[in-house]
Parts: C-alpha cells; sequence; structure tokens
C-alpha cells in the first residue's frame, strides 16, 4: 500500500517538489506562457508544449537543435469551465477553471531519432518515482490507458483516410518495471491515445498517449499524461494524408495535474476545496445573503480565470474577438454569482476578492501587481453588460 509522505501539503510544497524531481540531462527552467499566446489562437492556453516549441522553432515537425525544458503552467480550457462548473455534473468536482500542468522529467525534443527509447522510458521512471517514492501513492491505485493498435480511418473515425496499421504501443513495458500489474492496462483504440494532430493549421508529429489514472474515492481520476511522437504525417497539397513515415526525431514528455494530484494527497473531496483555492470560496459564501453551492464555486472559479488573463493579457480590450468572447463568459459568470447571492457589487468588495487570490497564489507575484487592473475590468464589464441589453447574467444550474 502506499504511505502519503506529506499529510495536509500546500500547493508551494508540491510544486517545489515538482520543481526538484529529476530532469534529463540538459533541461533548463522556463517561465510559464503567457495564457494568450500563438499555440492557442482565440483561446487561452490549453496545454503545455505549443508555446515553447512555436518560438523555438517556428513550427511542430522540423526541429534543427535538442531542445529540453521545464516549467509548470497554468492552463484555461474554457469548454470544462462551462460543461462542467457552469452546468454541474457527477464529474464536476474534479474541475477547475484555471489549473496547472507540471513536467516531472522535462519536455525533452531532441534531434536523435534513436533516443526514443531512452527518453520514454526515463520520462516513465519520473513519473513513477514522483508518485511511488516522492509522494507515497498507492501504485496498485493507477489504471494506465494506452493505444492498443489499429486501422489509421478507424481510430480517427475518418478524419483521416489511409489503410495504414498503426502498431500497439510497446512503451508500456516501462511501467511492469515498476511493479504495474497487467490488470492495471486499459487498452484504447481512439485518438485520446494515439495523438494525430494539426494544431491550428500547423502540422505536428504523431504518436503514442498514456492516459494516467488514479482510483481515488471509488473513481478514476486522470492525474498524468506520458507522450511519445514516433511518426510524421505526409499530407498533399490539399491536405489530403498520403502515408505515415518514422519521425526522424525524438520527442517524449511526463506531465502532471497539480491540482488533481494535490486533491488525492490531501484526501478532499471537492478540488476548490484545495488551501489555495478554499479560502476564496469560503469568503464568498461568508458575504453571499443567499446560500448557494453551485454559484459560489462557479463564481469563485470565474474570478479566478479574470485575474490570470488580466495579470497575463493587461485587458480586456487587447483580447482579439474569439478571446474576448471567452472571457465575456467569466465575466458574466462572476457578475451573474454576485447577483445570484446578493453580493454587494462594489469596487471595495471586488479589489478584496482580487486580493485574497493574490495572497493565496504568492508563487504568481504578477497577480498581486494586476489585482487593481482586474477589478477595473470587471467594474467595467458590469458597465458594458448594462449598456448591452442582449447581453444576460449566465445562470447557474441549480
Amino acid at each position: 500500500m502506499g504511505d502519503i509522505k506529506i499529510k495536509n501539503m500546500d500547493i508551494k510544497t508540491l510544486r517545489n517538489i515538482l520543481i526538484k524531481t529529476k530532469k534529463y540531462p540538459g533541461t533548463k527552467t522556463v517561465s510559464p506562457a503567457n495564457v494568450c499566446n500563438n499555440g492557442f489562437p482565440g483561446n487561452f492556453n490549453l496545454s503545455f508544449t505549443e508555446n515553447e516549441i512555436l518560438n523555438e522553432f517556428g513550427q511542430y515537425i522540423d526541429i534543427d537543435h535538442n531542445f529540453i525544458y521545464s516549467k509548470i503552467q497554468p492552463v484555461i480550457r474554457y469548454d470544462d469551465f462551462v460543461e462542467n462548473i457552469i452546468k454541474q455534473n457527477e464529474n464536476s468536482y474534479r474541475y477547475l477553471g484555471i489549473f496547472d500542468l507540471a513536467d516531472v522529467g522535462g519536455s525533452i525534443s531532441l534531434m536523435d531519432k534513436n533516443k526514443k527509447e531512452e527518453i520514454s522510458e526515463f520520462s516513465i521512471d519520473s513519473i513513477c518515482s514522483l508518485l511511488f517514492n516522492e509522494l507515497g501513492l498507492d501504485k496498485k491505485n493507477l489504471r494506465i490507458s494506452y493505444f492498443g493498435g489499429g486501422n489509421v480511418t478507424n481510430v480517427t473515425q475518418g478524419k483521416y483516410i489511409l489503410d495504414y496499421e498503426l502498431p500497439a504501443d510497446e512503451s508500456i513495458s516501462y511501467w511492469t518495471k515498476h511493479g504495474i500489474g497487467d490488470n492495471q492496462f486499459i487498452a484504447d483504440y481512439s485518438r485520446d491515445t494515439f495523438l494525430s494532430l494539426n494544431i491550428y493549421g500547423n502540422h505536428t508529429p504523431w504518436g503514442y498517449r498514456h492516459e494516467i489514472n488514479y482510483l481515488y474515492n471509488g473513481k478514476l481520476i486522470d492525474i498524468a499524461t506520458f507522450e511519445r511522437l514516433d511518426y510524421r504525417a505526409i499530407f498533399s497539397k490539399d491536405e489530403i494524408l498520403e502515408e505515415i513515415l518514422p519521425w526522424q526525431h525524438s520527442w517524449s514528455i511526463s506531465a502532471v495535474g497539480v491540482e488533481r494530484l494535490l486533491m488525492i494527497i490531501n484526501g478532499v473531496n471537492n478540488i476548490t476545496d484545495l488551501p489555495h483555492i478554499k479560502p476564496l470560496k469560503d469568503y464568498i459564501h461568508k458575504i453571499a445573503k443567499v446560500k448557494n453551492e453551485n454559484s459560489v464555486t462557479a463564481t469563485t472559479e470565474a474570478l479566478r480565470v479574470i485575474h490570470r488573463v488580466i495579470a497575463d493579457c493587461k485587458s480586456y480590450s487587447s483580447l482579439g474577438r474569439r478571446r474576448r468572447e471567452k472571457f465575456r463568459t467569466y465575466c458574466n459568470t462572476a457578475l451573474g454569482g454576485f447577483d445570484e447571492l446578493k453580493i454587494d457589487f462594489n469596487q471595495s468588495n471586488v479589489m478584496d476578492l482580487f486580493s485574497l487570490n493574490a495572497k493565496l497564489q504568492t508563487y504568481y507575484p504578477e497577480l498581486k501587481n494586476s489585482i487593481k487592473q482586474a477589478t477595473v475590468e470587471l467594474l467595467e464589464a458590469q458597465q458594458r453588460f448594462r449598456l448591452d441589453k442582449s447581453i444576460k447574467y449566465r445562470g447557474v444550474a441549480q
């Protein structure tokens, strides 16, 4: 059985553990990407590697030098906010409006195509060392989804038409040396475990992904991922898939969801009850004249996203059209929460909330520096919505 090493861990402690995990030789630490970056035009930052790879190489396929780096990256997934936080469901307990992804052994991109197995083994070793040795999670609770092989047409559900049989992912063997049993592997035959991506018009290498789940309170929770890219997809000028070839480079990453891990370590039933979030939620509940847990949670997460977006992107006016549309949803939800909870909407209350959010995340000093601007943006959003009668406050599902 596992034995959690540190009870009641705070996020700073976990972040320090992640920063100090053994990295692949040559790894350099970089600052997290701005949540408004070129990797996700029209969206806020959705993942881990896109911004740095594009900035380094200008595209994803042809790299001309090794590039190995480490960071802890804020992620905002709009669809998760709408579907799992505004609309409450049985899985809402595990979702946040904004969360952190952290590499474990580094994001490893190498010129040498013969390094695939070496860096795959290193990445999986790093995850196991973190989960079992550093944190004390029970390896018997791990469940790993992997690609079981299949025809390209079937695997991509017709998105890419090609009569080519993709082999099963054999890198699951690197888990078995850490005591992961055969009954803990789940064969999958979809793009969830075979990455076949085209990111906003940019072709990427294709390859394998392990979804690393942990059995917690009777449910599987996705806590980490391992990815290795082995193939290059060749397209015609009309973007028709013509063939798949071995990729001439090596790439691997081991990454974890910081808050998901912290949720399990601390034994909380709802991810918003973590120590760097719950005080904000509790304060909103305290000043509310009407008590509604769903509205409190949605308001909390909307405010946390608004604060990060303004800290990184400076203002509503600096956002492009599609990002503005998404940002309005977060503002709309926060304002709707003030309305539903009967909280006085004034500069003092708004500034107090953003100040508390910054205090809870001192490892992101930019939040403290943007308290005033975030307050101004939400006050101005309320005025815009008053003037535009077509915009309604977004209510929270009861």
